[in-house]
């Protein structure tokens, strides 16, 4: 009875691949001279020349290499800090990301000053402290909850 059950379904499946392929085939193009001629309008420009990732230098890109690892550093050896074992792993996640702050805003000065727009700068900055944010956030509520276990640390 499985086996009947599969069959039939696996037909359908089949069938309904096969007719979802005749329509794309069947839809028609419109011809160029069935369509009437948009030349007047104008399409808007961009104010500026799109900037394009790969214009950052190698020394750029090391730099800010080098200042996210500082920051990572910074937040890992805030988060070891005893204070924060007695607070909800939450708030001290924030905090923890509060005091290293400065070490991010680096990070956006190096982007910044190699010519990158502010929205995409802003838009790492914003991806690296979500990234970092989960580890450490991670990181402290395993603590919590091992302390609250039994184990020590």
């Amino acid at each position: 009875m499985k086996n009947f059950i599969i069959l039939i379904l696996s037909a359908l499946f089949i069938q309904a691949c096969t007719d979802e392929n005749k329509t794309r085939n069947t839809t028609p193009t419109p011809n160029k001279k069935d369509t009437p001629s948009i030349d007047n309008t104008t399409k808007p420009q961009p104010a500026i020349e799109a900037w394009n990732g790969s214009d950052l230098s190698d020394a750029t890109i090391k730099q800010v290499q080098e200042d996210k690892y500082t920051y990572t550093q910074c937040v890992y050896k805030e988060a070891q800090k005893q204070g924060y074992q007695k607070i909800d792993s939450r708030v001290a996640t924030d905090a923890v990301i509060k005091q290293c702050e400065s070490d991010l805003t680096k990070i956006r000065a190096t982007f910044i000053n190699a010519g990158v727009p502010e929205i995409i700068a802003d838009r790492y900055l914003k991806k690296t402290r979500i990234e970092v944010t989960r580890k450490i956030l991670n990181s402290l509520m395993f603590a919590e909850a091992a302390r609250k276990a039994g184990a020590t640390q």
